[in-house]
Formats: C-alpha cells, sequence, structure tokens
C-alpha cells in the first residue's frame, strides 16, 4: 500500500515536471520573441512587463500543478479530509508551498502524497527562481 502510494505520488512528480517544462519552454519562446520587439523607446515600461508577465505566466503552471495534485488527492477514496475540489485545490496548493497551516492533514499511507508533494513543490519553486532570475538578467542585460 505503500509502495503504490510512492508510485503514484513520483508519475505525479513527473506529470508536473511535464507541465513546468512546457511552461518554462514556451516563455522561452515568448521572451525572445519579445525581446526582439522591444525598442529603445519606453524600454524600461515593457521589460518590466515582460518580467510581470514571465511571472505571472509561470505561476499559472504551479496553480495547474497544484490542480494535478488535488485531483490525485479527490480521486482516492480513502481520503476524506478533502470533501470537495476547492478544499483538495487549497490543501494541494497548502502543501505545494510547503506553507503547511495544518488545517487539513493527511493520515496513514495518505501522507506520504503530501510529503512528496511538498518535495516537489520546493524543487518547481527553485525551479521557477532560478528561471526568471535568469530572464530577469537577459530582459533588463544592455543592448
Amino acid at each position: 500500500m505503500l509502495l503504490q502510494k510512492i508510485v503514484i505520488a513520483t508519475s505525479v512528480m513527473f506529470v508536473c515536471t511535464l507541465i513546468h517544462a512546457v511552461f518554462m519552454m514556451s516563455a522561452n519562446q515568448v521572451v525572445e520573441k519579445r525581446l526582439a520587439q522591444i525598442g529603445s523607446a519606453r524600454r524600461v515600461f515593457y521589460r518590466t512587463v515582460l518580467i510581470w508577465q514571465l511571472i505571472l505566466w509561470m505561476f499559472l503552471g504551479i496553480c495547474i500543478e497544484t490542480l494535478v495534485w488535488a485531483l490525485v488527492y479527490l480521486a482516492d477514496p480513502q481520503i476524506t479530509v478533502l470533501p470537495d475540489a476547492q478544499t483538495a485545490f487549497y490543501f494541494s496548493m497548502v502543501t505545494f508551498t510547503s506553507l503547511g497551516y495544518g488545517d487539513i492533514v493527511l493520515t496513514g499511507n495518505m501522507r506520504v502524497l503530501s510529503a512528496i508533494q511538498a518535495a516537489n513543490g520546493l524543487i518547481i519553486f527553485g525551479w521557477t527562481t532560478a528561471l526568471i532570475f535568469y530572464y530577469i538578467q537577459k530582459i533588463l542585460a544592455p543592448e
């Protein structure tokens, strides 16, 4: 039973990695295209907006990844503390960010799912931070 939960959780991690990679690659294409279009007029403003759009885009990817985790929780009939999609998404987002309020907790073998999700979130947020830092350097680099 525990091994089954570990397999499920690592499979969801893989799906989240794929989702994040797709968001990253599409962000790369957009940034490259927009940088080529930005002229010197109002350069700082447009570059700032581009950074903001990049952050929003990557956050959307994170929201989709937490939704995938929420759906996994909802699909498991043994998890009864998540009665609806809103509660499952809330728990998933709190776990993915490693905030962990503790107002909702999984029990037994289910705990391993949330522990692996928290590890997944740490990795994804580190990846996102590195990516945003890279693009800020690229976007703000002198021409």
